[in-house]
Formats: structure tokens, sequence, C-alpha cells
């Protein structure tokens, strides 16, 4: 697999400058390619999310991997010990994969205390009407949110939903590590 492949896996990675009001830097880490990618179909409750049979497929594993070795040249290109590297990620079996794996290449121990599982970076509930549907049924979901972000899919959670939620989890970040690279 090439680097330019993981674009759409791989989201800043580029050092930029830090926002004052944040304490720490972030990196944000899109899961691999999972099972349900491959199968076409919307898997975004907590029920199903956590199914191990719901985890990264083998392309996805790769992705990780070699997202893992981006972010450590990244981190060694800029000094940045691996000691002051926190992984947070969703308790979904697909986040909780590419964590494992990237936890894997950084030589980080996944059940350590650099690596944190947080309910609020869970994937967005579509609610049951599109659970284990055709990913194509996202269609549906992203004209809903263009007409109104507030508006919530029966039994989901709505756009403005959603970044509440991960308002909330950069706020207990900020308050649990000060001057640490989360990724």
């Amino acid at each position: 697999m090439r680097e330019e492949e993981v674009c759409d896996v791989v989201v800043g990675f580029e050092m930029a400058e830090t926002t004052t009001f944040l304490s720490n830097r972030y990196w944000v880490l899109r899961h691999g390619k999972s099972i349900p990618n491959e199968r076409g179909i919307i898997v975004s409750s907590m029920e199903n999310g956590t199914r191990q049979e719901y985890q990264l497929a083998p392309e996805g594993v790769s992705q990780a991997q070699l997202a893992g070795q981006l972010f450590q040249k990244v981190l060694e290109e800029n000094h940045i010990p691996i000691e002051n590297v926190c992984i947070c990620y969703s308790p979904f079996s697909r986040t909780t994969h590419t964590a494992q794996v990237v936890a894997s290449v950084l030589n980080v121990q996944f059940e350590g205390a650099q690596c944190k599982v947080m309910e609020n970076l869970r994937e967005r509930s579509f609610g049951p009407s599109y659970e284990l549907l055709s990913h194509d049924k996202y269609h549906d979901i992203w004209a809903l949110d263009e007409k109104d972000p507030f508006t919530k899919p029966e039994g989901g959670e709505s756009v403005n939903d959603v970044a509440c939620r991960l308002a909330e989890a950069l706020a207990t970040l900020e308050s649990q590590f000060q001057g640490i690279q989360l990724q």
C-alpha cells in the first residue's frame, strides 16, 4: 500500500500551529477499512459496533500499520518522546482494533496507561432504521443533515449531538492530560 492510499484513513499528521486554548496536541486517525466497510453495511449502534465480527478487515490492518508508521515518523521528526503519547479510541471493535495495531507499531502497551477507551469517541448512531442496512442508505442520512444538522434520524443522533459529544470528549482529555500528544 502506498502512503497516498492512506489519506482516507490518516487525518492531521502534519504539524500545525498549536491552538492556544488547548494544552495538548491532537492527531485524528480514522479506523482502517472494516469488515462492515467490505460488506457495505452500516454498523453504528454500540451493541453491534462492539462485536468482534465487525473489526478491521485485512486491508484495514495494513492501513492501521502504515498509519502507525507514519505517526511514528512524525513523532521522531518532531522529537516527541513516545512516553508523551496517549492513544484514545472508541469501544467499537474497528477502532479498538486500529488502536491495538497502532500501539503495537509504536511499541506502546495497549492495556497500559497510554491507551484509553472513551465512549464519547464512538461512531455516530444512525438509529435502528439504518442499522445493518446497505451503506447506500448513507445518502438518505446526509440529505437529512444538509437540511438541518439538528435533525435526528429516528432513534439516532444528529450532527449537533455528535459535535456536542466530541466537545465533551475534548474537554475530558484536556482536564486529564497536559502537554501530551493524543491520537
